[in-house]
């Protein structure tokens, strides 16, 4: 109530100083809205605190939750931040690891790849030594063929029937013998 005391104390040098008339109408506006304040201060003051501490407690309220959702945000950030080195490292192991494991997989693939071809190179000279000896085969029974035909052929020109007959004589003589 004092308060309202010193604020129309205030408020009567300003009034005063307009004209006679505008003040005097000035005057009583002022002292009604003064009442006017006043009866609601009478009347509401309590729930206009209520109001205002409430509103207060809110605000304060409010103002808490979000520096704890800040500070849950900051530990969620260094959390993620965190994990995100974490998940770089695996993946840059992860990349190691795959590299090394490849590079062994070509080694091995290499070496087996080379093993196969030693054994084709091996396996290809062992048949080709094959077919040479069977080439040579045919060709010495061939050579034979040929050779006994030509003997065959030479032995019936120079064989006449005497040569026979002495031929078959001296193999008597030699059997009786």
């Amino acid at each position: 109530m004092r308060k309202l005391v010193y604020l129309i104390l205030l408020a009567m040098p300003a009034l005063a100083s307009g004209g006679e008339e505008s003040s005097g109408v000035l005057l009583w506006k002022a002292i009604n809205t003064l009442i006017l304040l006043g009866i609601i201060y009478h009347f509401g003051g309590k729930y206009i605190k209520r109001f205002f501490e409430g509103r207060r407690k809110s605000v304060a309220d409010i103002v808490e939750e979000a520096q704890r959702a800040r500070e849950e945000s900051v530990k969620a950030l260094e959390e993620a931040q965190r994990k995100l080195k974490e998940a770089k490292y695996k993946l840059q192991e992860g990349i190691k690891i795959a590299q090394e494991t490849a590079k062994l997989e070509r080694e091995n693939a290499l070496n087996q790849a080379n093993e196969i071809a030693e054994r084709m190179k091996n396996q290809a000279q062992e048949n080709i030594k094959v077919e040479i000896r069977k080439a040579e085969a045919r060709l010495k029974r061939y050579a034979a063929e040929r050779a006994l035909e030509v003997s065959k052929r030479m032995l019936l020109e120079q064989v006449n029937q005497n040569t026979t007959q002495k031929l078959v004589q001296n193999s008597l003589k030699k059997l009786e013998a």
